[in-house]
């Protein structure tokens, strides 16, 4: 029977000493252990007993199986609480939220909203916080550096993260009205895109009617949508559609 313990007293000049779960045991170090390093005070060891529960032989326990233990421990307590956190928020917020919420998450920071065909100087893929960043923007040289650096949302992405967590303000709040958080993200949605249309718009600010109409057109040919916007679109409207019933349902029921 092998058991881990701790030497307290090496056994160099006497019998050493090692505890075990709680219990010393006295050994003496020849024929007992097992290591070529010498034990130490502190030394992490393996204790092998004998039928008759007398110490048989100490192992050192190497660093490094020290060290994947703790990682081992560290990992299988990491899953634990991820379980535990993973089981709480689907039994609060439910799962087709929490995975329309995911999926939300993916369409506005990792797949093209927008790909702008910029000529002979290539393609331009954004993202939708991209675009944030682009409304962000003070002025036109400003934005395109941006086009270049994706830099800050700014506001715009502090209004983006407040629509992300509209969703889960009903199961947080119990006043029925908290429920319609749910549109939040596709409110947010359609805002961005009226503000992106008026600042196409207001680039031709200042020609002729029939002058302005004209490069407008010509700049949305450039444009295509991305699956990102589709994707987007799609769970924003989810969320939105869910969040309007349950608010209909609290409200009938009330």
């Amino acid at each position: 029977m092998s058991k881990r313990g701790k030497i307290l007293r090496d056994p160099t000049n006497g019998p050493g000493l090692v505890i075990v779960d709680g219990q010393q045991y006295t050994f003496p170090m020849e024929g007992v252990w097992r290591s070529a390093t010498l034990p130490q005070p502190g030394t992490v060891v393996d204790v092998d007993f004998s039928a008759d529960g007398m110490v048989f032989s100490v192992t050192a326990v190497s660093e490094s199986q020290l060290a994947k233990e703790q990682t081992e421990r560290a990992m299988a307590l990491a899953k634990e609480k991820g379980s535990a956190f993973a089981s709480t928020a689907v039994a609060k917020f439910g799962m087709p939220t929490l995975i329309a919420t995911a999926v939300l998450i993916v369409g506005w920071f990792f797949l093209a909203t927008i790909t702008v065909d910029g000529g002979f100087v290539g393609k331009f893929s954004f993202t939708f916080w991209h675009l944030l960043g682009l409304l962000n923007a003070s002025n036109v040289i400003e934005a395109m550096q941006q086009m270049s650096t994706h830099g800050s949302a700014g506001f715009y992405g502090f209004l983006g993260i407040v629509a992300l967590a509209g969703p889960f303000v009903g199961a947080l709040w119990k006043d029925k009205r908290a429920a319609l958080g749910g549109l939040l993200p596709l409110v947010f949605m359609v805002l961005v895109a009226l503000l992106a249309m008026h600042g196409l718009g207001s680039a031709a600010d200042g020609a002729p009617a029939e002058v302005a109409e004209e490069m407008r057109k010509e700049v949305m040919k450039q444009i295509s949508v991305g699956a990102g916007a589709w994707v987007s679109l799609l769970a924003a409207a989810y969320l939105g559609f869910a969040s309007l019933k349950k608010f209909l349902v609290a409200k009938a029921t009330a």
